[in-house]
């Protein structure tokens, strides 16, 4: 039992690190939706030390469900925006945490070709200080 809120505690403890990472992230996703810039502050709420080390990454590595990525694709290319929306994701070293997130599709042209898709997002608190 002891073991258990030791274990508990070590990870809040490092969830708290999380609240202190808020901010803004931009991607521009190639065909194969490869990360191909972000943020200081996002790095860091991935669990990265530099954005340098989240470049060249896919973008669903970062979601804890994969699936969730393809759900906020579909509706950025059916409403052109996403507010509001939660996701799990997964740092680097594997600890769930939730965003909130608001994106917007970045398009061009006539034909409104995709460009980027540019996010907002925040840890949630009340998840964060359980």
């Amino acid at each position: 039992m002891n073991n258990t809120i030791v274990s508990t505690i070590d990870e809040s403890r490092a969830l708290l690190d999380v609240k202190d990472a808020t901010g803004w992230y931009e991607y521009e996703p190639s065909y194969d939706g490869v990360v191909t810039h972000i943020n200081t502050a996002g790095a860091r709420l991935f669990g990265f030390t530099s954005p340098d080390d989240v470049i060249g990454k896919k973008i669903n590595e970062l979601y804890a469900h994969p699936f969730d990525h393809e759900k906020t694709l579909s509706m950025l290319f059916r409403d052109g925006q996403v507010n509001g929306f939660y996701t799990l994701m997964k740092s680097r070293n594997g600890k769930l945490f939730f965003i909130k997130q608001a994106s917007s599709l970045v398009t061009e042209g006539l034909y409104k070709c995709p460009l980027k898709i540019k996010s907002e997002f925040e840890p949630i608190q009340s998840l964060v200080s359980l």
